[in-house]
């Protein structure tokens, strides 16, 4: 299958949803799948993602003093690229900026169309100027009403899955999480690790660490794809 994917946020950038669009774009690849992601440039590292296969688009950096790269709208050389991979899924990651590129060429194209609702966007509008109670209920609003333009969600967790479907999603939803390689870790030292941080050697703890970018991840072959939304 010819899957595309459309994120506001992907690597250089160190990140949940950078890392969670590389590690099943990875996967899907492993399985047989073809896959093209539309991400923004940005200004150092792009060049890492080279042999990914990332359409970059033109982007504003460090957008209001953050470290993302919010991207400029470019509708002819996004639809072009598009056209050559002929996608039979289109799976986005935003409901805005890129989001709306990829509804758009859904139904150009007549693609099946999944959206990722991977966080609580109203927590995020402190980087947008004039950030207020009524900017995030709007942003509320905006997600939901993405969500139910889509022929099906996508929640990382449960807890996520429960509250959208509280706040109006009405289209079918499938919680499948990132998932985490636990191999990555096997030959940590957590004797040393609680030393080091002062933390009692007795008791369990549990983290996660931002720049952590494994070789490989949890597969996604254990998982249907598409997803079989009920």
């Amino acid at each position: 299958m010819k899957i595309c994917m459309f994120t506001n946020t992907y690597l250089p950038h160190v990140g949940g949803v950078a890392r969670s669009v590389d590690f099943f774009a990875r996967d899907l690849r492993t399985m047989g799948h073809e896959v093209l992601v539309v991400a923004p440039v940005y200004s150092e590292g792009t060049e890492e993602g080279k042999n990914d296969a990332a359409l970059r688009v033109p982007a504003i950096q460090r957008f209001n003093g953050s470290d993302f790269s919010v991207s400029i709208s470019v509708p002819l050389t996004v639809s072009s690229r598009i056209n050559a991979f002929k996608p039979e899924l289109i799976h986005s990651h935003h409901p805005y900026l890129l989001g709306d590129a990829a509804l758009r060429n859904a139904r150009r194209l007549n693609c099946p169309l999944v959206f990722t609702h991977h966080t609580l966007y109203e927590q995020y509008t402190h980087y947008v100027p004039l950030d207020s109670e009524a900017l995030r209920h709007f942003v509320i609003h905006l997600s939901t009403r993405y969500a139910n333009l889509c022929n099906g969600v996508i929640a990382p967790s449960r807890s996520i899955a429960d509250l959208i479907r509280s706040r109006g999603v009405t289209v079918p939803i499938r919680e499948i999480p990132t998932g985490v390689d636990l191999a990555e870790f096997e030959n940590g030292n957590g004797e040393l690790f609680r030393q080091s941080h002062g933390y009692p050697q007795q008791g369990r703890s549990l983290g996660t660490w931002e720049g952590w970018l494994p070789k490989k991840t949890w597969n996604t072959s254990q998982r249907p794809w598409p997803p079989a939304l009920p």
